[in-house]
């Protein structure tokens, strides 16, 4: 073959029309293929995010009853307590009420200096 037989007309002859068209069907299919799985993972995510928030609310609920019970009993003590010693308790709430006061008075005379 001679040098201009050559460069006038390739050895090989390839159809680069259809390898592109494959090529596009490839990347469509991928497309698609992205598109089902970025489906999958947003509907299984927010199945996770509903199993836990159904799970933290149900912990939720079974800690506020227990603490219900808790702040109940502690009520019924402190009521048996002041139904009990009534004297003392109110000596003890008028003691309390007035330390409080006067640290408040305290407080904002500290405050002004």
């Amino acid at each position: 073959m001679s040098k201009e037989t050559t460069l006038n007309k390739p050895q090989h002859d390839h159809d680069y029309g259809a390898q592109i068209a494959v090529i596009r069907g490839d990347l469509e299919r991928l497309q698609g293929d992205f598109a089902t799985l970025s489906h999958e993972v947003t509907e299984d995510a927010s199945e996770r995010v509903k199993y836990f928030t159904d799970a933290a609310s149900e912990k939720i609920r079974e800690r506020s009853a227990a603490l219900r019970g808790v702040g109940a009993r502690g009520r019924r003590l402190a009521t048996n307590e002041v139904h009990k010693h009534p004297l003392a308790s109110v000596l003890t709430a008028a003691s309390a009420g007035l330390a409080v006061g006067a640290l408040a008075i305290w407080a904002q005379s500290s405050a002004k200096s």
